[in-house]
C-alpha cells in the first residue's frame, strides 16, 4: 500500500493537557482520503497561555504539511485588497522570504479548505454574462498572538496564501435553450 501524501504522523494534531476551552479542532481534507487536524482559536477570544502555546508549537507542522501541498500545487501570496504580493511558486521558502520582506512576522497559522465552487460575475449594466470556476485549494492565514491581562489575542494578519491547482476560469455562458425531444417532432 502506498503511502499516504500527508503522513499520519504529520496529519495528526496534538494533544494538549486538559480541553482547550478557546480553540476548536478543526479537519481540512486533502482528497477524498487524506485530512489534517489542526487547533483554530475562537473568533474574538482570549487564548489561554497554554493555548498561545499550543498554537506556536504546531505551527512548523503545518508549515510542513503546507511545503508539501506548495511543492506540488504551487502557492500565490494575497495582499489584504486580493493584490498578488509575488508569482505563484513551488517552494515555500520563496514565500516565507516574500513574507519576511512585507515585514509579515506570524506566531500560528490557519488553514482553510476552498472547494471547487462555479459562480455567476454580473457585469457593471447588471446583467449576468459570465461564470467563474474556482478551483479547489486550501487558504493559509496568518495569525498573531498578543499578549494581554487575561491572556493572549489572536490575530489575523491582512496577507494570506492561496495553494491551488489553477487559477479561476471565467467565460462566458450564453444560455442554451432546452427544447424537449417531443417538441422538436423527434420519435422513436
Amino acid at each position: 500500500m502506498p503511502d499516504s501524501f500527508i503522513p499520519v504522523a504529520l496529519a495528526v494534531a496534538p494533544n494538549p493537557l486538559g480541553l482547550p476551552s478557546h480553540l476548536k479542532l478543526t479537519t481540512v481534507p486533502i482528497d477524498a482520503h487524506t485530512c489534517f487536524e489542526l487547533w483554530v482559536p475562537e473568533t474574538q477570544g482570549t487564548l489561554l497561555p497554554e493555548e498561545a502555546m499550543l498554537l506556536r508549537g504546531d505551527c512548523a507542522r503545518l508549515e510542513e504539511i503546507c511545503a508539501k501541498l506548495t511543492s506540488l500545487l504551487g502557492v500565490t501570496l494575497i495582499g489584504e485588497d486580493a493584490q498578488r504580493l509575488q508569482p505563484t511558486t513551488d517552494r515555500w521558502q520563496e514565500l516565507r522570504r516574500a513574507l519576511y520582506k512585507t515585514g509579515a512576522d506570524f506566531d500560528a497559522i490557519g488553514v482553510t479548505y476552498l472547494p471547487q465552487v462555479i459562480y455567476p460575475t454580473a457585469t457593471r449594466e447588471g446583467g449576468l454574462s459570465t461564470w467563474t470556476l474556482q478551483q479547489a485549494g486550501w487558504s493559509i492565514s496568518f495569525l498573531t498572538l498578543q499578549p494581554t491581562k487575561a491572556g493572549f489575542r489572536s490575530t489575523t494578519l491582512p496577507i494570506k496564501a492561496i495553494i491551488t491547482s489553477g487559477q479561476s476560469i471565467t467565460t462566458s455562458a450564453q444560455p442554451v435553450p432546452m427544447v424537449p425531444a417531443y417538441a422538436q417532432g423527434v420519435r422513436k
